[in-house]
């Protein structure tokens, strides 16, 4: 069996939270708890949105504040947050999904694996959850161990799994809507 990576680091490409927010609005202070190299606080900032960025290990992305998503204060700065949007430790997810939960206000958008969905163990916990919406990628995303991405041994693009965005919204009652994410044509 292959071993995972330290801090289950694995980079996701820009076009994943691209895809996010072709179809999401979000609107007030967001914050990734699990930057890693920055991915998605840079692409909610050129999309002119508000977000905070930490991780548990300094990653080198700019302004990074370090912190356990799971045992430190939201957002070391003391104001409101009104979504969270992150690609957590997949090995953490139903933990990063409940503590999220109770810091946004508003939305809560985790990348992870299409086998989220998976599980007679599962469908309790999220059937409790304020699931609105998975966005199923219609492509394969590639999402390498950060420590190989860093050396060169590997690139982004082409991956081995599905995954999809899945967004809780606070309020949201009723089933899962599903939406698939189609790739955009290259330019």
């Amino acid at each position: 069996m292959k071993e995972r990576a330290a801090n289950d680091f694995y980079v996701d490409g820009p076009e994943a939270i691209e895809a996010l927010l072709r179809v999401e609005r979000f609107s007030g202070a967001s914050w990734d708890g699990a930057c890693g190299t920055g991915t998605i606080p840079k692409a909610m900032r050129d999309a002119g949105l508000d977000c905070f960025a930490s991780d548990i290990v300094d990653r080198g992305f700019p302004g990074v504040a370090l912190l356990n998503f799971l045992a430190d204060e939201p957002d070391g700065r003391g104001e409101h947050v009104d979504n969270i949007v992150s690609n957590p430790p997949f090995n953490l997810a139903r933990e990063f999904i409940d503590k999220a939960l109770t810091i946004a206000a508003h939305k809560v958008a985790m990348l992870l694996p299409l086998t989220f969905l998976e599980g007679q163990r599962k469908a309790a916990w999220l059937q409790a959850k304020p699931l609105a919406r998975v966005h199923v990628f219609t492509w394969r995303i590639n999402m390498p161990p950060g420590e190989l991405l860093a050396a060169g041994k590997v690139e982004l693009g082409g991956g081995k799994k599905c995954f999809a965005w899945f967004v809780f919204e606070h309020g949201w009652r009723g089933p899962a809507h599903v939406n698939l994410l189609i790739k955009p044509a290259a330019a």
